[in-house]
C-alpha cells in the first residue's frame, strides 16, 4: 500500500498494523512522552553505536574462531572492518569489505555500506514510501524496484522476488532460501524498533515481518526480540532491564528463549566471568542442518551479545567490548548491542570515538557503496551519500506515521505515545519437541505391520537434523506398510485456532498430522523433492480449530507401493487470532477446467483439469476496509515436482505462487500455500491462472483473513519453594522438598543437591552406587483452577528403568502426567515439560521419579509452573 498523504489522529487509533500489533491496549498501558529533541538524540545516536560496534568487532578470526578474544585486540571502531585493526589481532587479506571507514575506498568522513545496517537504511525508505502498515506487496515492490544486493538470504531473496516474481514470506523459507537460517533476519531489522518508540508490541510486529523476508525460523524470532529491545531502550536507562522485559516476546517452548535463560543462568553462577560464560554457552548451542560456517549461527551470537548487556553492567564501552571480542560473528553482535546501548545513553553518552571518527560533527556521511565490489549496496534509485542527521530524520519521521497510525500524538515540541505492554505468545509446550533427549520420550509409534529387527521409528543421530544433533525418524520396509510417530499435547481451548508446524524431510510420501477428535486425521505433504534438492528440510504447518482440549500430531508415513523414510524435528504449536472467510473453487468462476467429486475436499467438490495455460479459476471476493489480507490456498499437486500458479487480484498479475508437490491428485486435507494480497474495499477478485511453464493444480478452496497473529496472553507463575535448589547448598534434604525412600524404605540417600546447576549453584540429583528408587517431591496448594504447565531443565545418564519429572494430585483420580529425562549425558541440560495440567482441586503435586541401577543418575533444576 502506497503511503496515504495523512492520517487524522482521531481515525488512527482504529488502524491495525497488519502483522501482530494488539487491536486494542491492555488496560493498564501507560501513555508516554518523550521530546521531538530527546526522540531524535536517542535515534542519531542508535545508529552512530550500531555502526560504531559493527567497526569495533572481529568477525570470523582465523585464530580465535568462537573463542574470545584477548583485551588488547579491542579499540572502538578499529576491528577489521575499519581497516586499522592491530596488526598483532588482525591480518588485511585483501577483502574489499575491510575497509569500510575511510581510505583508500572513501574520503575520511565516509562509512561504505555493509549487511549490518544497509538493509536497515533501506527499510526506512520502504516504510516512509509505504506508510506505517506496510504490506509484503509494498516490501516485494520496493525490493524490486531498487535491486537490493547482499550475502546469503538476502540475494536469494531479491532474486527470488526479481527472477521468480515470489512475494515474502516464501522468499525467505527453507524450502526456496538455503540461508534461510542466517544473521541477516536480525542484523538487517534490529532498528525498525526505532519507529516505534515504547510501542514494543508494534516493534515486534515490524520484526516478524521483515524478518521474513530473507529468513525464517529462530532468525525470525531473533529479528522480534531485537526490535523489541530497541523500542523499550527510548525508555529505559538500563540495557539488562530491557533484555528482561523484552524477552517475554520470544516463545517459552523456542531455542532462542532457552539460550536466554542459559545466560541468565551462567551470569547468576559466575557475574564476574564473561569469557568463562563464553565457553560454557559454545557447549549449548546447537547447529544447524547445512550452515555454510558455524560460527554465524545465530544462537551463539545472540547468545553472546546477551552475555555482553549482562556482564557489561550497562557500561557501554564495556558493553561492546565483550560483544567484540566474543568470537564467531562477532561485528554483529557488537552493531546489535551498540544500537541498544545508544538509544539508551543518547549522544551526551556516546564513546567520543564513536563521535569523532563516524558522526564527525554532523560532517560524516553514509556511502551506498556500489564501486568497491563489495556485495551489501542498493544498486537502482538509492541515494550514493547520506549524513548521519538526514539517516536520523528518516527514522522520526517514520517513526511519527507509527505513533499517530498507533493512536499517539505529535505536538509542536512532544510526541504523546499509547504505550504497549508486552503479552508473552500462546505456545503450547511440547516435551521433546526438537528430539534432543536423545530418544522417543514423550512420543509413541504405531504401525501397520510388525517390526522386525530395527524399529520403524526412533530418534536417529546421523548428522542431519534440521537443529542440534537429533531427529525423529520413520520409515516402511517389507514388514511394516505405514508408521506414525506421534504426541498427545494437552491444553489446547476447543473452539480457538491452532497453527501446527514443523521440519519435516522424506524421500516418497509423508505428512505432517494432527488429529483432535479421533476421527480423520488433517494433514499437510511432504513429498520426496523440493526446489533445490531431494530430501531437504521443510516447513510444513496445519491450521485448525480445535474441538477438543486434547490433540494428537506428529509424522505419518501413509501406506504406499515404494518404501522410503521421513524425519520431523522442530514442531511447534500455537495459537493464532485469525477467523478467515472460505470461497470454493466449485463456486467460482471456471475457465477451461471443470468441477470435480472428492471425499476430501472441502464441500465434496474441487476444481480440476486446468491443463492448458491460460485456465484459471476466479474468486470474487470481499472485504471490508482496504489492505493486505492473507490469501491460503488449498490445493493439490501430483505432477512427480515443483508446481506454480499465476496469481492476479483485480486483473493484475501480482505474483508467480510456488505449489510443491503433494501425495497425488484430488487428495486435500491442509496441503496449503499462504501468500499476501491488497484489497480493495468492497468487491474484489482474485484470479488463479496455469502458467506456460508445465506448472499444473487443482484447487480445492481459498480462505481469506488478515495475517495469523499469535494470540498473546499474561502467564501466571506459581511460586515453587526452593526451584533451583540454591536454597541450603549441597545437602541430602534439599528444604521445601520431600523424599519418598521408596518401596523398600531404604533409599533416602538417592536423593540429594550438589554442584554444577543449571540455573544456579546446585541441582537435585539422583544416584547410588547400588540400586535404588526414589521419588522428591513438593506439593503446590491454593492454586486457582486452571490449565498449567511445569517445566524444568533436566540430564541423566540412561537406562533407568524409569526417570521422568511428575505432575499428579491436580484432580480427584486423575492420572500420573509424566515427562521422561533426556539421557544425554553431562553436562547436557535439556527442558522438559508437562503441559495441559487441568487442576480443578486447588493443588498440584510436582517431582522427579527414578528407579535405577546403581550408578545410573538423573538431575533437574530450574523448575517454572505457570498458569496457561
Amino acid at each position: 500500500m502506497k503511503k496515504p498523504i495523512a492520517v487524522a489522529a482521531t481515525a488512527a487509533a482504529s488502524i491495525a498494523l497488519l502483522v501482530a500489533a494488539p487491536a486494542a491496549q491492555p488496560a493498564d498501558a501507560a501513555t508516554l512522552t518523550i521530546t521531538k529533541a530527546s526522540y531524535a538524540d536517542k535515534t542519531l545516536a542508535g545508529i552512530i553505536g550500531q555502526v560504531g560496534g559493527f567497526l569495533s568487532g572481529y568477525e570470523f578470526h582465523p585464530t580465535y574462531g568462537a573463542n574470545p578474544m584477548p583485551d588488547s585486540c579491542f579499540e572502538l571502531t578499529k576491528g577489521p572492518y575499519s581497516g586499522d585493526a592491530p596488526a598483532s589481532c588482525w591480518t588485511p587479506n585483501g577483502y574489499p569489505g575491510y575497509d569500510r571507514l575511510g581510505a583508500p575506498n572513501f574520503a575520511s568522513n565516509e562509512l561504505g555500506s555493509d549487511d549490518d545496517y544497509h538493509v536497515d537504511f533501506f527499510l526506512q525508505h520502504v516504510l516512509d514510501a509505504s506508510g506505517p502498515d506496510v504490506s509484503f506487496g509494498d516490501i516485494k515492490r520496493e525490493w524490486v524496484e531498487h535491486d537490493v544486493r547482499d550475502f546469503g538470504p538476502g540475494k536469494i531473496a531479491n532474486d527470488t522476488m526479481r527472477q521468480d516474481n515470489f512475494y515474502a514470506p516464501a522468499t525467505g523459507q527453507a524450502e526456496y532460501n538455503r540461508f534461510f537460517w542466517l544473521t541477516e533476519g536480525y542484523i538487517e531489522t534490529e532498528t525498525l524498533g526505532m519507529v516505534a518508540p515504547g510501542m514494543p508490541e508494534t516493534a515486534r510486529a515490524l520484526g516478524d515481518r521483515f524478518g521474513q523476508i530473507t529468513t525464517e525460523f529462530d532468525s525470525v524470532e531473533w529479528a522480534s526480540l531485537f526490535t523489541t529491545m530497541y523500542s523499550l531502550g527510548y525508555f529505559a536507562t538500563d540495557a539488562r532491564d530491557v533484555l528482561h522485559e523484552a524477552v517475554k516476546v520470544l516463545p517459552r517452548g523456542g531455542w532462542p528463549r532457552a539460550i536466554y535463560d542459559k545466560v541468565v543462568a551462567l551470569h547468576a553462577q559466575n557475574p564476574s566471568d564473561w569469557r568463562w560464560a563464553q565457553g560454557q554457552l559454545m557447549q549449548f548451542v546447537r547447529n544447524v542442518y547445512q550452515n555454510d560456517n558455524n560460527l554465524a549461527l545465530p544462537d551463539r551470537n545472540n547468545g553472546a551479545a546477551m552475555i555482553a548487556i549482562l556482564y557489561g553492567g550497562n557500561d557501554y564501552v564495556e558493553t561492546i567490548k565483550i560483544a567484540s571480542l566474543s568470537g564467531n560473528d562477532a561485528d554483529c553482535t557488537a552493531a546489535t548491542v551498540g544500537g541498544l546501548m545508544g538509544i539508551i545513553k543518547g549522544m551526551a553518552g556516546t564513546p567520543q570515538a564513536f563521535k569523532d571518527r563516524i558522526y564527525q560533527n554532523g560532517n560524516g556521511r553514509y556511502i551506498n557503496d556500489t564501486v568497491t565490489g563489495f556485495d551489501p549496496f542498493i544498486a537502482a534509485n538509492y541515494p550514493t551519500s547520506q549524513s548521519w542527521d538526514s539517516l536520523a530524520a528518516l527514522y522520526q519521521a517514520n517513526a511519527e506515521d507509527q505513533i499517530i497510525a498507533r493512536g499517539g500524538s505529535v505536538g509542536a515540541t512532544t510526541y504523546t505515545i499509547n504505550g504497549q505492554d508486552i503479552a508473552p505468545p500462546v505456545d503450547i509446550l511440547i516435551n521433546n519437541y526438537d528430539f534432543e533427549h536423545g530418544t522417543l520420550a514423550g512420543w509413541t509409534k504405531t504401525t501397520v505391520g510388525t517390526d522386525t529387527g530395527s524399529p520403524n521409528a526412533f530418534a536417529e543421530d546421523n548428522g542431519t537434523a534440521l537443529s542440534g544433533q537429533w531427529k525423529g525418524t520413520v520409515f516402511t520396509d517389507s514388514s511394516v506398510d505405514e508408521v506414525r510417530l506421534a504426541t498427545t499435547v494437552s491444553g489446547l481451548v476447543p473452539g480457538q485456532r491452532y497453527r501446527l508446524e514443523a521440519f519435516v524431510q522424506s524421500d516418497v510420501a509423508a505428512r505432517l498430522f494432527l488429529d483432535t477428535n479421533g476421527g480423520s486425521e488433517l494433514f499437510a505433504d511432504v513429498v520426496g523433492s523440493t526446489l533445490i534438492e531431494d530430501r531437504e528440510w521443510v516447513l510444513r504447518s496445519v491450521e485448525f480449530v480445535s474441538g477438543t482440549s486434547t490433540a494428537r500430531i506428529g509424522l505419518h508415513m501413509p501406506s504406499s507401493p515404494n518404501n522410503g523414510y521421513a524425519a520431523i524435528d522442530d514442531v511447534k504449536l500455537f495459537r493464532v487470532s485469525q477467523t478467515p472467510v472460505t470461497y470454493e473453487a466449485e463456486d467460482a468462476s471456471i475457465a477451461g477446467g471443470d468441477v470435480r467429486t472428492g471425499g476430501s475436499a472441502s464441500g465434496g467438490e474441487y476444481v480440476g483439469g486446468l491443463d492448458a495455460a491460460g485456465n484459471y479459476v476466479q474468486f470474487a471476493v470481499s472485504a471490508t476496509q482496504a489492505g493486505e489480507q492473507r490469501l491460503l490456498i488449498h490445493y493439490a499437486n501430483g505432477t512427480g515436482g515443483f508446481s506454480a500458479t499465476q496469481l492476479a487480484v483485480n486483473g493484475t498479475t501480482t505474483a508467480r505462487i510456488p505449489l510443491p508437490r503433494t501425495a497425488g491428485w484430488g487428495s486435500f486435507s491442509r496441503n496449503t500455500v499462504a501468500v499476501p494480497v491488497d484489497l480493495n474495499a468492497g468487491s474484489n477478485t482474485i484470479r488463479l491462472t496455469k502458467p506456460a511453464d508445465g506448472s499444473y493444480a487443482e484447487i480445492d478452496r481459498i480462505e481469506l483473513a488478515p495475517y495469523p497473529t499469535p494470540h498473546t496472553a499474561p502467564l501466571t507463575s506459581v511460586n515453587v519453594t526452593n526451584a533451583d535448589f540454591d536454597a541450603s547448598g549441597p545437602t541430602g534434604t534439599p528444604s521445601g522438598w520431600t523424599t519418598w525412600p521408596g518401596a523398600s524404605g531404604t533409599h533416602a540417600d538417592a536423593d540429594y543437591t550438589e554442584g554444577s546447576g543449571f540455573t544456579g549453584s546446585n541441582r537435585l540429583t539422583h544416584a547410588k552406587s547400588s540400586p535404588y528408587e526414589v521419588y522428591t517431591s513438593q506439593t503446590l496448594t491454593g492454586l486457582s483452577n486452571g490449565t498449567y504447565t511445569v517445566t524444568a531443565w533436566a540430564m541423566s545418564s540412561g537406562g533407568q528403568s524409569a526417570a521422568f519429572l511428575s505432575a499428579k494430585g491436580y484432580a480427584t483420580g486423575a492420572p500420573e502426567m509424566k515427562a521422561d529425562l533426556p539421557s544425554a549425558g553431562f553436562p547436557h541440560w535439556r527442558r522438559i515439560t508437562i503441559s495441559g495440567i487441568p487442576v480443578s482441586n486447588g493443588q498440584l503435586q510436582i517431582g522427579l521419579y527414578s528407579n535405577a541401577a546403581g550408578g545410573q543418575w538423573s538431575s533437574i533444576d530450574g523448575i517454572k509452573v505457570y498458569k496457561q
